[in-house]
């Protein structure tokens, strides 16, 4: 069984970057650190058992821009940070996540109380700092897990950093495959799904792949943080095969 050598092999990854947050990022240069996370978060990936593609021209692009995602696994953040390490949003409950909340609260991301009055608005300050430090912000605009098959709708109002700042947004697609290419049912993590019981089914996968995919680059001037939410949704849909949930 995949799970007998993939489980361990996670847990001393886990434990790996948790020392080297620890004793190395305190010191090292910007530049460092996302050459650290990019190669950590491939080999996460990698040690979850599946493969991974990522898109070069996301990497080439990505510095101090908006990237905006389909979002359908807890594994979406180590993918793309495999190709872009980026300043993530993510709601409050994953901080607590054994292991990996420290690791990826220690990586920059920003948490959100959606149940908050200003959360948003305090996100997108935190969000803007870290973009204006060369950092790539990235934003699941569905704000929840879909199931793989549709695309939920889109909340734009995390888009608004782009609009404030001028940023570019990256429209990014994240495409999980089976071994017979298509959903794989195992990376399904809806309704009351577990993080514990979702990462006891992805270990016990075999043949998954997931492609990290550069869509379309959209200059933010003169639009909305509505108009580029539905672009970018429009966009993802038509490149991976994916209808609208509310169609």
């Amino acid at each position: 069984m995949p799970r007998l050598w993939r489980l361990p092999t996670l847990v001393i990854l886990l434990l790996a970057g948790l020392v080297v947050e620890a004793l190395l990022f305190p010191f090292a240069s910007p530049a460092l650190r996302r050459r650290v996370i990019r190669i950590w978060s491939r080999a996460l990936v990698s040690a979850c058992g599946v493969a991974i593609d990522c898109d070069p021209a996301l990497a080439a692009a990505a510095d101090g821009r908006l990237i905006v995602a389909n979002h359908v696994s807890w594994l979406d953040i180590f993918a793309i940070n495999a190709a872009a390490p980026s300043a993530f949003v993510a709601k409050a409950e994953i901080r607590r996540w054994p292991l990996v909340g420290l690791l990826v609260a220690a990586a920059g991301t920003v948490f959100i109380e959606r149940s908050r009055r200003h959360a948003v608005h305090q996100a997108i300050e935190r969000l803007r700092e870290r973009m204006h430090n060369g950092w790539p912000a990235a934003v699941f605009p569905e704000a929840t897990t879909s199931d793989g098959r549709c695309l939920l709708p889109f909340y734009a109002n995390l888009i608004e950093v782009a609009c404030d700042d001028g940023v570019d947004v990256l429209v990014v697609g994240l495409r999980y495959r089976g071994p017979d290419d298509q959903w794989p049912e195992a990376l399904t993590y809806v309704g009351d799904t577990t993080f514990m019981a979702s990462l006891w089914r992805v270990l016990g996968a075999r043949g998954v792949r997931v492609d990290v995919v550069l869509i379309e680059t959209m200059t933010s001037a003169g639009r909305t943080r509505h108009d580029l939410a539905a672009r970018a949704r429009v966009a993802l849909s038509c490149r991976l095969a994916l209808p609208l949930a509310d169609s």
